[in-house]
Order: C-alpha cells, then structure tokens, then sequence
C-alpha cells in the first residue's frame, strides 16, 4: 500500500527538480551561410546572403547526468546579394527567418560542450523578392559548440559557434523558372547569457 504514495509523491517531485535545473538564455550573433540560389536563365545569376543580425532565445533541461535536452528559437534578419554575369553586383532583397530547434548538449572539455539537434526554418513571406508568393518551412540540421564562461549568482556567459544545413527553395523562385534545390550551409557566431534560477 506504500509503494503507490511514494510513486505520486516522487511523481509530484519531478516538475520542481525539473524547474530547478532549467536554464535560460538569450543572445545576440551573425549567421552567414553559402549561396541560396544559384541557376541560368540568359546569363548566371547566384543569389548569396549578408551576414545576418540574430536574435536566440533557448531553455535546457537535464537529460541525464551528463547531457541536457535544449530548445532554441532564433530570429535572423537577413539582406541579399545578386550576381549576374556580365553586370555589376547589387543589393538583393532582405527576409527575416524563424527557427525552431530541438537537441542535445554535453560536455567535451572543461568549459567546452557540444549541441547537435534538429528543427524548422521558416523564411517569413515578404510582398516583393524571392519570397513574394510565402516563404518555405524547410527542415534543419544543426550541430554547434558553446564555451561556457560562469559568472556568480546563477547567471553566466556563453560564447557560441553553430552550423546548420538546409535544402532552399521558394515558390516564387520556382515561377521564375529556378528549377534547382540549393544546398544551403550557414555557420554562426554569436554570445549569450544563461540564467539558471
């Protein structure tokens, strides 16, 4: 008959040990990545990106003694770059991208440790561009390294490196007659602050 109450009552424990050992973050970075379009139509023309302001915000949780599950959610704001063959390099539109991630993160070294997960981006619709007729949800895959630098009273700082892979393409691109799928690479750099109450 006790074993029933000692369950409810460890049950009723794991939310507040839980909320105990999470942590939050919010930081700041650039992401810049290779070319998102690159195609001929009369001439050459590469679509790249600039390097583009991000905002994150992320929560971990502990998933075992050594390894904790995170969520990220990023906000980039991005500007272009067109190239065409034969004239001079201009200005291209700019988007805003949300993405979602899930993962897990361990320690390698020290204060270094690694993030490896998956998720969504989602390239916000804009009225002109590439991204004219809705922006695309694509799949990511993100891998990366936080170097944790502790500070006192539970808030540290973090200095970041993330990579992420993803397949673009947009519907309008398609219009247009931008039939190829791009493989896109993007790599960050970013800092941090982690708050763990």
């Amino acid at each position: 008959m006790r074993l029933p109450y000692r369950l409810l009552a460890l049950t009723a424990l794991v939310p507040s040990v839980l909320a105990a050992q999470t942590r939050y973050s919010a930081g700041f970075g650039l992401v810049t990545g290779t070319k998102l379009v690159t195609d001929r139509i009369f001439q050459d023309i590469t679509v790249v990106e600039r390097p583009a302001p991000t905002f994150t915000l992320g929560m971990t949780v502990p998933a075992s003694q050594r390894e904790r599950f995170s969520i990220e959610l990023a906000l980039g704001f991005a500007k272009t770059r067109i190239r065409e063959s034969g004239y001079p390099e201009y200005d291209g539109p700019s988007y805003r991208t949300l993405g979602l991630t899930a993962g897990v993160e361990g320690p390698i070294l020290g204060a270094l440790h690694y993030r490896g997960g998956a998720g969504v981006i989602k390239y916000l619709p804009d009225k002109v561009g590439i991204f004219r007729q809705g922006g695309p949800t694509l799949l990511l895959l993100t891998m990366g390294a936080d170097y944790r630098l502790p500070v006192h009273l539970g808030v540290g700082l973090i200095a970041r490196l993330r990579y992420d892979y993803q397949r673009f393409s947009t519907d309008a691109m398609r219009t247009l007659g931008f039939g190829r799928t791009e493989d896109v690479h993007r790599v960050g750099l970013g800092l941090a602050v982690e708050y763990a109450p």
